[in-house]
Formats: structure tokens, sequence, C-alpha cells
């Protein structure tokens, strides 16, 4: 069934578009959601509070491209499961990895920089390779472990990794030279 038609009925209350969604996007959903939780639990509940953010949001964002809108509201999802679990503990190896690269702050005043910064992020990520970007974004943004990752871009492990940390220098010199870090 077609996105828009999806979108149609969510919208207008058909509960079968419900059952469109996970048949269509259920594996996504559930792929993107593994690669940030470990507990089949967890992604079985982050499943259906997608679904239930599916619902209640599709009539008013109406969105262009109901793949990455999926895709946004799953991880979001999850990383908030994922902090929720963890909130005491934070020891995060995926975390580590982007923090020497990416600068923090939770002010007010930050707002308008990180509407910056994440602009400044998507043109550094244009001028990326598609393969470069795919590969990023599938480790940072979808949290992939760098084996998968790797496989999804028909890359060696190694050669991932070492692919993962060159561009790590790369962001950092790039929002360094735009002067988000010192």
């Amino acid at each position: 069934m077609d996105d828009a038609v999806i979108s149609d009925r969510v919208a207008n209350r058909d509960q079968s578009a419900l059952r469109e969604l996970k048949s269509k996007y259920g594996r996504l959903i559930a792929s993107v959601c593994r690669g940030v939780l470990k507990s089949p639990q967890d992604v079985e509940e982050v499943e259906n509070d997608v679904l239930l953010a599916l619902w209640e949001g599709i009539p008013r964002d109406d969105p262009d491209n109901l793949t990455a809108y999926i895709c946004r509201i799953t991880r979001r999802k999850a990383v908030d499961k994922l902090r929720y679990n963890t909130a005491a503990v934070r020891n995060s190896d995926l975390l580590t990895e982007l923090d020497e690269c990416l600068p923090s702050g939770n002010s007010p005043e930050d707002a308008a920089e990180k509407a910056a910064l994440s602009e400044a992020l998507n043109a550094w990520l244009r001028s990326l390779e598609k393969r470069q970007q795919k590969l990023f974004t599938l480790r940072y943004f979808y949290m992939f472990s760098t084996k998968d990752a790797a496989r999804e871009c028909y890359m060696s492990q190694t050669a991932a990794t070492s692919a993962l940390s060159r561009l790590r220098g790369s962001l950092k010199k790039y929002l360094t030279e735009r002067g988000f870090l010192p």
C-alpha cells in the first residue's frame, strides 16, 4: 500500500492502517530498535510506542517521506527508552566515541547553537560520499553496531572502524573550523 494512502487512513482514524503500518514497517522499526536496545521486551515496547506516536502524529505532521519519519520517531523513542533504562549509569561506548567531536550544553542559550550545529552537521554529511554518509548515519544515528553498519555498506569491520575513525576526525576538524569546538 502506498505511503500517502496509509497516512490518509491514519488521519481518518482507520484502525486497519495500523496493521498496514506494522506489516510494511514492522521489520524496519524492530531493526532500528535493536540497534539501540538489547532487550527484546524493550524492543517490543518501543515498537508499540512508535505505532502510538504514528497514530497520534501523522495527521498533524503529514510527512513527505514516511520511511524517514518512522525511522526518526523510532530512533528517538529507542534512545528515550535507553536513557530511561540507564539513567543512573552513563556508560555508552557509542556516546563516548562522539563526545570528542560534539559540543555539549543544556542551557536555554544553547538552542540557537544546537540549530546551527544541526545545520553544520547536515552540511558536513552532504559533503561526504554516499557510502560514507550511509556508514556514519547507520553507526551514529541508527546506532547499528560497527559490524552491522559495515555489512550494510559492504565493508569489512576493520575497514569500517578505520573509516569511522577518519570520519570522526573530519567532523571534529569541520566543527572546529566553524567555531563549534575550541
